[in-house]
């Protein structure tokens, strides 16, 4: 199994809050302005439009829609939240992940922070699939707060940090953020793998076959590999804890994040055939977690 050399700090220096404006979003808000505090970082606060010269029968007209938006982008950045972060207003029309793309580029983007459970129509920001195609082809981390994420408290502090992962290669990608965020801020660090359930085994074994392990041998020989993961050369406070579980992975990622204040997931890139046939584990894991999700995907290294 590879090791991982952690960064001695993460790098959030400008952070990309997407909002529609709407309660789930406001949420968001509240994470944004805990790190850009934490790490001195300039927030970009984005609304995106759709293409509104192609909306039909729009009341009212597409520019009173871009003036109500920039309007309330103001309302927004001139309340007592942001009174001492740096900050930009940015309204924007097109399609949500090519947007988010390229204001990464455009501004030097480390962290985007957005919601699940937007409003529909034309205020609607990220919903379903749109959410899950942005974290997993951003060129930086995304922070995605779903509905119920309620178990960090907005005090500047981690106390508990949820790496999962499958070992496989992409996987990998979220480990370096969730040593890192253990180290600055003190906090536990627990490495997740969540196993099928073994096969039962014959009863008289066939000559040739392998024997079939039970879960003590499975749960064993994982954690071996989860501690294989963690560099020599750390600067964590606590013993990381080491947890192999059974069953389907985005339920048991979630009853097993209860205590968690950050989940740290890799994710990878998917398949042009298949990525809009149903939501993938990181995405049920954002929309059903108690806690905010960091994804990292295929196109980021630190």
């Amino acid at each position: 199994m590879p090791t991982v050399t952690a960064p001695t700090r993460i790098k959030l220096q400008n952070i990309l809050f997407a909002t529609d404006f709407s309660p789930s979003a406001q949420s968001a808000l509240s994470y944004t302005l805990n790190l850009a505090h934490r790490y001195d970082a300039e927030v970009y606060s984005v609304n995106v439009l759709p293409h509104l010269a192609f909306v039909e029968a729009v009341q009212p007209d597409p520019e009173q829609i871009r003036l109500l938006a920039r309007q309330r982008m103001t309302d927004l950045t001139r309340s007592q939240s942001f009174r001492t972060i740096r900050h930009k207003e940015l309204i924007e029309e097109g399609e949500v992940p090519e947007v988010l793309s390229k204001l990464v580029r455009d501004y030097d983007i480390d962290l985007i922070v957005i919601s699940t459970g937007g409003r529909k129509g034309l205020e609607k920001l990220l919903l379903g699939s749109v959410a899950e195609e942005v974290f997993r082809n951003a060129e930086c981390p995304v922070l995605t707060v779903g509905p119920h994420a309620t178990r960090w408290e907005i005090d500047g502090n981690l106390r508990h940090i949820m790496y999962a992962t499958d070992f496989g290669p992409e996987s990998l990608h979220g480990l370096p953020y969730a040593i890192s965020l253990a180290e600055e801020n003190q906090a536990r660090l627990t490495l997740l793998h969540v196993a099928p359930e073994p096969g039962v085994p014959l009863p008289e074994p066939q000559p040739g076959t392998l024997p079939v392990l039970d879960r003590e041998e499975v749960a064993a020989s994982t954690e071996m590999q989860l501690r294989a993961l963690i560099p020599e050369a750390n600067q964590l406070w606590h013993e990381p804890e080491y947890k192999v579980q059974f069953g389907s992975p985005a339920e048991t990622i979630v009853k097993a994040a209860e205590t968690a204040d950050m989940i740290m997931l890799g994710v990878k890139r998917p398949a042009a055939l298949t990525k809009h046939f149903g939501a993938g584990v990181a995405y049920k894991v954002a929309c059903e977690a108690p806690c905010p999700v960091l994804s990292v995907g295929a196109r980021y290294r630190i």
